[in-house]
């Protein structure tokens, strides 16, 4: 159970963040929004999926 939370998880962070951003960038007509946004995400679900990776070993 706890592994299928983490999956979601990171998909809300890989996907949700970004599109949250993709709107506020349409809305607001600046891109910066989202060309600051993808780092931070990428980041986050990398350091996620290598612990899930190694919690998966264990």
């Amino acid at each position: 159970m706890g592994k299928k939370i983490s999956k979601v998880r990171i998909g809300v962070v890989l996907i949700g963040l970004p599109l949250v951003f993709v709107i506020v960038s349409i809305i607001t007509k600046d891109w910066r929004y989202l060309t600051w946004s993808i780092p931070p995400a990428l980041m986050s679900c990398w350091t996620a999926l290598v612990v899930l990776r190694k919690q998966e070993e264990s």
